[in-house]
């Protein structure tokens, strides 16, 4: 065979439960040199089988996790987007509409999906990773993850559902990492709702142990999935608290009424200004404060705008929302200068146009809300 299964984006397996005929499902993502990077490979490999585990109803629950130790999925895998995008400049762009609308239906089957999904977050879960962590009924964390919606330093925003999930978090936390990227752990995922369980790394396999040792409901039963989540609930709950001890400290918590502050200003420009304004010494908060800084004015405006937007827009409208905004950041060039400086050519100089936010004409800010499709025309209209 010329692909050896190592090559595979994606592996899956079957984790087979005791004394009976269930199964749990296992997707691992297998990319372990690029940190997992979401490819269209992937996204495509595991929609195909997410077809099979719906209709198998010796599937009982789904466990997405990942190769190696160091990330989930550090984001999405953009070199060929860069390149399609250097192609087309400003003219119809058929792989980033084909990428981020077969990205983003994936995702939202994941938050739809009936049979309880657990993602495993451990290392890097960024960007595209985040789409698919949140998918997750539960989502766990371990004293390795590191959590970030960074784009506004590659010229896009925090999309795959971001300016959904992020409108959950705690307070305007949310808003806090759309606009600076900052990047928090275990403990700060679970304190602001983006994650709801912590067990360490090592224990993955006694979790898989214990989730096929439980009497999970049949098919033929009423309530099914309802019993089913329910008996992964008080699972993952009973190896966490054997475990709590070793939950990382908070990087975040000491912050929040600081951060409560500056995003509640009444406008874009107030809050961007107070977050810049800080000059204390702490050093997770600078590391926000300077990435915010250098952020893509354009990228800090939807980070914004669209969370403003998504907050009272069900799932399927906020990816609609979120497709247009992408595809015009492609279209317009800050997203192709974004990972030219980060990821290309690695100069760390980008010439985002327009520089400033106080260059972001109402002109501007109104293109990269704009549908390309004609009404009834939208890739996602049938979410």
């Amino acid at each position: 065979m010329s692909n050896s299964i190592s090559e595979q984006a994606v592996l899956f397996s079957e984790k087979r439960c005791v004394g009976s005929s269930k199964k749990i499902a296992i997707a691992t993502l297998n990319a372990e040199k690029s940190l997992n990077s979401l490819s269209l490979a992937m996204v495509d490999l595991i929609a195909a089988e997410a077809d099979k585990w719906a209709a198998d109803d010796n599937i009982v629950a789904v466990l997405i996790d990942s190769a190696g130790d160091r990330a989930f999925a550090a984001g999405g895998d953009i070199r060929m987007l860069y390149e399609s995008m250097v192609e087309c400049g400003e003219n119809y762009n058929a792989y980033a509409t084909d990428f981020f609308s077969r990205e983003y239906r994936l995702d939202y089957r994941l938050h739809n999906f009936t049979k309880p999904i657990i993602t495993w977050g451990n290392g890097f879960v960024m960007g595209g990773g985040m789409g698919v962590f949140e998918g997750g009924a539960f989502r766990v964390v371990t004293e390795n993850t590191r959590i970030a919606m960074p784009e506004i330093g590659v010229g896009l925003f925090p999309d795959v559902g971001g300016s959904y999930f992020l409108n959950q978090a705690r307070g305007n936390t949310g808003l806090f990492l759309a606009m600076t990227g900052a990047q928090i752990n275990a403990n700060d995922a679970i304190y602001t709702g983006l994650a709801d369980v912590f067990i360490p790394h090592g224990e993955k396999v006694a979790m898989l142990d214990s989730l096929a040792e439980l009497e999970w409901v049949s098919s033929a039963e009423s309530n099914r999935e309802s019993i089913n989540r329910e008996l992964v609930a008080v699972a993952l709950a009973k190896i966490e608290n054997q475990h709590e001890d070793q939950l990382p400290a908070s990087q975040l918590q000491a912050h929040e009424g600081w951060i409560e502050s500056v995003t509640s200003k009444d406008s874009l420009e107030a809050v961007s200004a107070a977050i810049s304004a800080y000059d204390g010494d702490d050093k997770w908060l600078s590391r926000a404060v300077s990435s915010h800084q250098r952020g893509c004015p354009v990228s800090i405006f939807l980070a914004y705008e669209l969370h403003q937007l998504g907050k009272n827009l069900p799932l399927a409208d906020v990816f609609r929302l979120e497709l247009i905004a992408a595809i015009n950041c492609c279209k317009y060039g800050v997203f192709q200068e974004g990972v030219r400086a980060q990821i290309i050519e690695k100069d760390n100089a980008p010439n985002f146009v327009p520089a400033t936010l106080a260059e972001l004409s109402a002109e501007i800010r109104e293109q990269y809300l704009s549908s390309p499709w004609a009404d009834g025309a939208h890739p996602l209209a049938d979410l």
